[in-house]
């Protein structure tokens, strides 16, 4: 009986694997720099699909790959999706190819840098000021091996080092399967799904906004909010890992969802993003109504340290959370009632329950369960 159990399940394995294999098509070439940056330059070569992330390497970095080419260290490959014109999409390599587009100077001057540091310096992170970029023809700076790097550019690198960086060949994986829309994003995943490359909420837009942007772009939109900005007063390296909008994502995902938290955190944001980019009724106007509603009522209570912790500037998530999710949930109570809301909130930032539910492991799933709903009976009875 075991043997035939094991056996079946060997058969159902095989014929997964054969199925799946015969869906993908890949294929692999070595093509010099010089071909990339011609054929990005004809239009036959995407850098940027939807699923991509802002080109956000530092000048270190770039420098160390240049280097490496000039020495004829290997570079890891970029992988690309072929469409059924035989045009590419990069799924990975973005920061490598990238790079070498513009040490060229033939990056288009659409494209989005890293922002700076500059007027932040009150934010709870004290973190290095960035210098701003030159998007073309960016100057070298002193490498790990080569010193000497320090001060050249395309224009100032001897021509034989010019034309190596040119002829230097790199390998290209190619995922032919324009029958397989989503494929190209499951490769995205995989490359990416380990290691620090992305973060959550990175990854989320980089997989989603491909298939439907729509969620993707109202995060986008209100995370520039000037109150949102304003009241949780973000690091410049929070922002840029899409920690904002992570933040209004769970927003959305918690409202009227409470008992339906039934995995991590992280999972039960994936599969609610993915939720929205299936259904195509998904009510995102009434989403962003609501949640605008909800800032006003409490932009209007005056108090920029709102959600933060008392006596301090550091931003509370938990507090965020019990205190956007909550008021939403009972809107009608507080919409001419600022000073009964002001005792809410200061209600729920003493609550016993609640701060214990906000401490550490506070994005599990039943602490998180618990707090939303500690929340919401705080928030839905007037009377403490």
């Amino acid at each position: 009986m075991v043997t035939e159990i094991m056996n079946g399940k060997l058969t159902q394995l095989d014929k997964e694997i054969g199925e799946e294999r015969e869906r993908i098509s890949t294929d692999r070439m070595d093509i010099s720099f010089s071909e990339i940056i011609n054929m990005y330059k004809n239009r036959e070569f995407n850098i940027f699909p939807e699923f991509q992330r802002l080109y956000r390497w530092k000048i270190e970095q770039k420098t160390a790959l240049i280097e490496s080419i000039l020495l004829g260290i290997p570079i890891p490959p970029i992988f690309v999706a072929e469409d059924i014109n035989g045009n590419w999409e990069l799924v990975d390599g973005l920061q490598r190819v990238t790079t070498v587009i513009s040490f060229f100077g033939e990056l288009e001057s659409n494209i989005e840098l890293p922002e700076t540091a500059e007027g932040l310096e009150d934010e709870e992170d004290n973190e290095e000021e960035e210098k701003p970029q030159l998007l073309n023809k960016w100057t070298l700076e002193a490498g790990h091996l080569i010193k000497s790097l320090e001060g050249l550019s395309v224009d100032t690198l001897p021509k034989k080092y010019f034309l190596n960086i040119k002829r230097a060949v790199c390998r290209v994986e190619i995922l032919r399967g324009s029958s397989i829309p989503n494929m190209k994003y499951e490769l995205f995943k995989r490359l990416n799904s380990s290691g620090s490359k992305l973060t959550p909420q990175e990854m989320r837009n980089a997989i989603y906004r491909g298939i439907n942007p729509q969620m993707s772009l109202l995060l986008v939109k209100l995370s520039q909010n000037p109150d949102f900005k304003r009241l949780t007063n973000l690091s410049l390296q929070k922002r840029n890992e899409l920690y904002d909008q992570e933040l209004l994502l769970k927003f959305f995902a918690f409202l009227n969802n409470i008992e339906q938290i039934n995995d991590n955190i992280a999972n039960f944001l994936d599969a609610f993003m993915e939720k929205t980019v299936i259904d195509t009724n998904f009510p995102y106007t009434k989403y962003e109504q609501l949640f605008l509603k909800t800032l006003q009522l409490v932009v209007n209570l005056q108090d920029d340290k709102i959600f933060k912790t008392q006596g301090s500037n550091f931003f509370v998530p938990a507090e965020f959370e019990g205190i956007m999710v909550g008021v939403a949930q009972n809107i009608a109570l507080y919409e001419n009632n600022a000073d009964v809301l002001r005792k809410k909130i200061t209600q729920l930032k003493a609550d016993k329950e609640f701060k214990r539910l906000s401490g550490s492991a506070s994005n599990s799933k039943s602490r998180a369960k618990n707090r939303l709903k500690r929340a919401n009976e705080i928030f839905s009875i007037l009377t403490s």
